[in-house]
């Protein structure tokens, strides 16, 4: 059974949001509340059943999800597919344990894969089928159903598609680069992988002190070259253009990818 990770009774505190789960998806609440840099605790209750679920934020990652039985994205996935019963947020709980560690879009995007799996797993262990789905967007949806048939040097090949992209990387947290496609005279890959890790490392800490929000992306513009990156997973992932004259295309076409890679690394 998931052990209790808030420090605070949820009874003792006001509610900051309230509703029921039969009027309102779960996805579209936890999107919200990411995208406003809520922190806190959704606390949920699934009827008739009375089993209790809670997901932690804090700035806009999920941090922890439990129900009475599950943890982590097992969790998440979960309480994606309660349909009725209640919730309420409540601002500032925050979780002593750790077991996601994602970003909103990131967590319900591993969840979706997750649920998809065992859906699949059930029906070629029985007979019977169910009709049972995640609370996501169709184009959320679309994308996850490829995510799984696609390993990252094809997403990385699809990124060198979008105009204005000469190069791909993907450096580790220690500076070491672990893929890259493409190719950029303008800058030498290794010697970015390094400096990439040690500016993130900075960056990161920065916002942690100035408590501002997690790190998402970050965008130098050289005299010879302009570097976008994002942290995807436990690494990041950044583009290589000649300027900036195409950057709009580029942020806007590169998003979906950077996601899938996320779920890679």
């Amino acid at each position: 059974m998931a052990k209790s990770t808030e420090r605070l009774n949820v009874t003792d505190i006001n509610p900051f949001l309230k509703g029921s789960l039969s009027l309102t998806n779960i996805t579209d609440l936890v999107q919200f509340l990411a995208a406003s840099y809520k922190s806190g605790m959704i606390h949920l209750t699934k009827h008739p059943e009375g089993i209790e679920g809670k997901i932690f934020f804090m700035a806009g990652t999920i941090t922890n999800v439990s129900t009475d039985t599950l943890a982590g994205l097992d969790a998440l996935s979960e309480i994606f597919n309660w349909h009725e019963g209640e919730f309420q947020f409540n601002p500032d709980v925050t979780s002593i344990e750790k077991n996601v560690g994602f970003s909103v879009q990131h967590a319900i995007m591993s969840a979706a894969v997750l649920h998809d799996q065992r859906s699949t797993d059930a029906k070629k262990g029985s007979n019977s089928s169910t009709n049972t789905t995640i609370d996501v967007t169709p184009e959320e949806r679309s994308t996850e159903m490829t995510i799984s048939e696609r390993d990252s040097t094809t997403v990385m090949n699809d990124l060198l598609m979008i105009p204005g992209i000469d190069a791909v990387v993907v450096v580790g947290r220690d500076g070491f680069v672990i893929e890259s496609a493409g190719n950029s005279s303008r800058v030498n890959i290794d010697e970015l992988g390094a400096a990439l890790a040690h500016a993130s490392n900075a960056i990161e800490e920065m916002g942690s002190e100035l408590k501002v929000n997690v790190f998402q992306d970050m965008f130098i513009e050289y005299g010879k070259a302009v570097i976008m990156c994002k942290p995807i997973g436990d690494a990041i992932a950044a583009v290589i253009a000649p300027d900036a004259s195409k950057l709009g295309i580029i942020r806007h076409k590169s998003k979906k990818y950077f996601e899938e890679l996320a779920l890679l690394f």
